[in-house]
C-alpha cells in the first residue's frame, strides 16, 4: 500500500523529501557554525553589520561586540540602537529559500545563477529591513515593534515567495502531475 502511495504522489514526496533533507542539514550546519563563535557574534553577522556601517556612513553607524553575548551592538548618530544577533543576518531566510530552489529542481547552471541571485536580493531586503529597523528605533519606538515583528517580516517572506513564484514558473523542471497515470 505504502508503494502504491509513494508512486502515485512520487513527485510531491521527492520535493518534500529533498527540501526537508535540505533545509534540516543546512540548518544543523549552520546551528554547530555559529555556535563555534561562543559568546561572540559570527562572522555573517559581522559582515551584515559592516554592510550597514557602509550604507548608513561610519559617521552615523558603528557597531561593537555585546559582552558575553554572541551579538552585536549597533550605535546610530551616537546612540544606541539595536543589537543584531544570528537571527537578524537573513542566513536562516536564505537557507529557506535555498532549500525550496534545491527541491524545486532546475538545471544546474539556472539552479546556481537563481540561488546567487536570490540571496544578493534577500541579502539587499535584509539589509533594508535593518537599516529601517535601526532609524525606528531612535526616531518612532511605538512603531519599532510592529515594523520589526509584523511588517518587515511580511515583506521579507513575501520578497521571497515571490522569487520561489519566478523560480517554479520560468526555472523549475518539477512537476507535479501524477505519476502512476
Amino acid at each position: 500500500m505504502l508503494k502504491k502511495i509513494y508512486l502515485e504522489y512520487k513527485s510531491p514526496i521527492n520535493f518534500l523529501l529533498r527540501f526537508f533533507l535540505t533545509f534540516g542539514i543546512l540548518s544543523l550546519l549552520y546551528a554547530f557554525w555559529v555556535k563555534s563563535f561562543g559568546t561572540e557574534a559570527d562572522s555573517f553577522s559581522w559582515f551584515v553589520g559592516r554592510n550597514l556601517e557602509f550604507l548608513a556612513g561610519k559617521q552615523n553607524l558603528s557597531l561593537s561586540q555585546l559582552e558575553n553575548q554572541p551579538a552585536i551592538q549597533v550605535w546610530y548618530k551616537g546612540k544606541e540602537s539595536v543589537s543584531l544577533f544570528e537571527g537578524c543576518n537573513g542566513v536562516a531566510v536564505m537557507v529557506l529559500f535555498f532549500a525550496f530552489l534545491l527541491a524545486f529542481k532546475g538545471t544546474l547552471k539556472h539552479t546556481i545563477v537563481y540561488a546567487v541571485v536570490g540571496i544578493f536580493i534577500i541579502h539587499l531586503f535584509n539589509l533594508g529591513r535593518l537599516m529601517l529597523l535601526v532609524v525606528l528605533s531612535q526616531n518612532n519606538e511605538k512603531w519599532f515593534h510592529f515594523a520589526h515583528k509584523y511588517l518587515f517580516t511580511l515583506i521579507i517572506y513575501g520578497a521571497v515567495m515571490l522569487l520561489w513564484f519566478v523560480w517554479v514558473k520560468y526555472f523549475s523542471r518539477l512537476n507535479f502531475k501524477s505519476q502512476a497515470t
